[in-house]
């Protein structure tokens, strides 16, 4: 049995007559270019799993091998039938470990193990923890595979590492916040338990329907949306973490459990992090652990508050999302546990903001990213966040997130734009990404081709820099740009107040034509953008460098802050790179952008490789 994501499907009865190699090779097939260490993995440790499930009397069930997710992992095993005592469609996920041993977790990390690779080269590496793993594929599937969620099939979850002697390294110091799971995890000489655990699961009858819903089931994908303010301030709970979220997280988790302890006094947590990384994630998830420790906030109005600097459209949004107006931080009421504040790179007048703050607040997290900064006088920097604390003698502690979460498709993009914009590469990246970039000579194509993705049920916007004079009103075609198939006209930026939200969500096609600027992009994401790069960023090849020109800039609170400041050069040259980045990071399907300049568009697309 086959399916188109690579993972190989069999029954165990199959399975127990093929060898390690053979079932091996069928696993290569459908990979792209597995590393040897991975073919031997599969040689090695897929036919003792097999043997067990044999032993404990489930030949009919059918096993899936390296299911490949929608977040960019893909799980060992995943056992299909029939619960044995509930009758019900049931789901093992299992994680196969070869470990012999673990070094000694000195860093205190609880959700990550050191393993060595190679003891003759001293590699070592950091791995997930087993129990981590399938806590976080269990937690995917229920919340997003559409015929695994709302209860549809049982979710379980095992972890059998079948080299691996000392059990109890596992879940001893920091990895104790899983004890509570030991009994789900098997190591060696333990096989005859396991098989004895799998069929007082199991049903031994097979369930041909379960496999096939299984393996055609849609991914709505766990991307956090601000529907979600208002599932975590009711204690309910929101998308699954990875990687070094899980991390972060758990750390918060345990400064939330002391919040309330005498010496616990005040703390700044900073979680700063590129686009796609996850840092609405993590902070909604401490609104979570907040409101399942002390009770729910309703409506943002208790011990915890998420909170905005003075943002309308993103506030609009969220509001139109979830039901729940955010807080604007000047209006955070007094004698707040927890503040968890979005989008803080956007503050102003940051002493004065943080100091209001600490007076209303115990602990206060920040979700920034330097590089969305994109004013002078925006002052949400790491730094100065450090700054204040220190001056102030708040403890501070920075999380720094750089895995891409967003649909686990970004990959190596923004790192690469990175490279583009502030490392000012010129030689071709190899890109990394299931991100689509396209660049398109005209514009009135590119609009139908944003148009038919509309039509499919996408998310799509237009997006465009400053450099048109805004009329406010949404009849004006403000943006008109000569194009040889005819003129490229559209409003520019959407209006008025009340059709803000109506506006992100689409739901007229007559909003995909109100083109959006930097001030309605930060903080949104969408499936689909169009791009137009004008030429107040150009590319010049003779100094290897960006220039700028602001003389079609019509921001004109950009424009009165740089004339009131001395700022330099290249602090004006990296707020323009900033807006630019921002627009070209608001998608998580496709990208499509249209160039001004020829040079430009020649020099982006030889490094990004599209």
């Amino acid at each position: 049995m086959e399916h188109p994501n690579g993972c190989y499907a069999a029954t165990v009865a199959a399975l127990s007559h093929m060898t390690g190699r053979e079932i091996a090779d069928q696993l290569k097939v459908r990979q792209e270019d597995p590393s040897e260490r991975e073919y031997r993995s599969w040689c090695n440790s897929i036919p003792i799993l097999v043997d067990v499930i044999h032993r404990a009397g489930l030949d009919e069930l059918t096993l899936i091998l390296e299911y490949q997710t929608p977040i960019g992992s893909r799980i060992d095993a995943v056992l299909l039938g029939e619960g044995r005592t509930t009758g019900k469609p049931l789901v093992l996920v299992i994680e196969l470990k070869q470990w012999s041993a673990i070094e000694e977790n000195t860093a205190g990390r609880e959700s990550s193990v050191c393993i060595c690779l190679s003891r003759a080269e001293n590699r070592f590496e950091e791995r997930l923890h087993p129990v981590q793993q399938t806590l976080t594929y269990a937690k995917h599937l229920r919340m997003n595979h559409s015929n695994v969620a709302d209860g549809k099939m049982d979710v379980r979850c095992r972890q059998f590492l079948h080299n691996f002697e000392d059990k109890e390294q596992l879940f001893q110091g920091g990895y104790q916040a899983y004890e509570a799971l030991r009994h789900e995890t098997y190591t060696k000489g333990a096989e005859a338990l396991l098989a004895a655990d799998l069929n007082s699961l199991f049903s031994p009858d097979p369930r041909p329907d379960v496999v096939e819903q299984f393996l055609t089931g849609a991914y709505v994908l766990g991307q956090i949306g601000f529907q979600d303010l208002g599932n975590v301030l009711a204690r309910r709970e929101n998308a699954a973490m990875l990687d070094d979220q899980i991390e972060v997280n758990r750390k918060i988790c345990s400064m939330i459990d002391q919040l309330h302890s005498p010496q616990f006094g005040k703390h700044l947590l900073i979680i700063s992090g590129p686009p796609g990384t996850g840092k609405t994630v993590v902070g909604l998830h401490a609104i979570y652990a907040y409101c399942l420790k002390y009770g729910p906030s309703w409506q943002n109005r208790g011990g915890c508050i998420f909170a905005l600097p003075r943002s309308r459209t993103l506030s609009l949004v969220i509001a139109g999302a979830s039901g729940v107006p955010p807080a604007y931080l000047d209006a955070v009421p007094p004698g707040r546990d927890l503040v968890v504040v979005d989008e803080a790179h956007r503050i102003e007048q940051l002493e004065a903001t943080m100091t209001s703050l600490f007076r209303k607040a115990n602990m206060v997290v920040v979700l920034q990213d330097d590089r969305q900064r994109i004013r002078l006088t925006e002052e949400g920097t790491v730094e100065h966040f450090r700054q204040f604390a220190q001056e102030h003698g708040i403890p501070c502690t920075v999380f720094s997130l750089a895995s891409q979460k967003r649909a686990g498709y970004l990959g190596s993009y923004v790192s690469d734009l990175d490279k583009l914009f502030y490392g000012r590469q010129e030689q071709p990246l190899k890109r990394q990404s299931a991100l689509e970039l396209c660049c398109w000579d005209d514009l009135n194509d590119l609009d139908r081709r944003l148009h038919g993705l509309l039509s499919t049920g996408r998310h799509v916007k237009w997006y465009a820099p400053f450099c048109w004079e805004w009329t406010r009103d949404t009849k004006n075609r403000d943006i008109k740009i000569a194009q040889a198939t005819g003129d490229f006209e559209k409003p520019w930026n959407p209006f008025p107040r009340e059709e803000q939200y109506n506006w992100y969500a689409g739901e007229k096609e007559e909003y995909l034509d109100q083109v959006g600027c930097i001030y309605t992009a930060q903080g949104l994401e969408f499936d689909d953008t169009g791009v137009i790069w004008w030429d107040d960023l150009r590319w010049d090849k003779d100094i290897h460098n960006w220039r700028i020109d602001l003389s079609s800039n019509w921001d004109t609170q950009f424009m009165a802050a740089i004339r009131n400041s001395r700022a330099s050069e290249r602090e004006i040259v990296e707020l323009v790179l900033n807006t630019y980045r921002v627009l070209l990071t608001r998608a998580k399907g496709s990208v499509h952008i249209w160039f001004r300049d020829r040079e430009t568009r020649e020099h982006v697309r030889k490094v990004m490789g599209f």
